[in-house]
């Protein structure tokens, strides 16, 4: 797949990990899922993962993302909906999407005040309709050379 021809659109599964970054160093990976749009670089969707941190929220945090693609590289900025205790700022993430299209390797960042939370996270595009629009996609683009 060319880079050209890469598009984000559809579900993914991912985990994100918080880094070196002390006391929630030792805190396990958080799985989480996305369903994203991507229409020339403009990108999309929704998130869900369990609640690892805001007590009053229930089991599940839902959030928003909006961000850009440029050929395999990635920016979005994560929203949790409804803001709640811990999860009022946003967070930033920058990744690469690899050669084929179905995986994602990245940072994201948090700056709170006195304290910059980053760690890593990956991404993987569950198989089914989303891959394969892609492929049929990359083939359009390269007939159209």
């Amino acid at each position: 797949m060319t880079a050209r021809g890469t598009t984000l659109h559809g579900d993914w599964t991912g985990v994100y990990d918080y880094g070196d970054n002390g006391d929630d160093a030792s805190a396990d990976p958080v799985p989480f899922t996305a369903s994203l749009f991507d229409i020339a670089g403009a990108v999309w969707g929704t998130t869900r993962e369990p609640n690892t941190f805001a007590p009053d929220a229930g089991d599940e945090l839902h959030a928003s993302v909006n961000g850009t693609r440029s050929g395999r590289e990635v920016r979005f900025r994560k929203t949790y909906r409804g803001r709640p205790k811990g999860g009022e700022v946003p967070i930033d993430y920058a990744g690469h999407v690899m050669r084929d299209g179905n995986r994602i390797e990245g940072r994201w960042q948090l700056a709170i005040p006195g304290r910059m939370i980053a760690g890593s996270f990956v991404m993987n595009r569950k198989p089914g309709v989303a891959a394969v629009a892609t492929r049929v996609e990359t083939a359009e683009d390269e007939i159209s050379v």
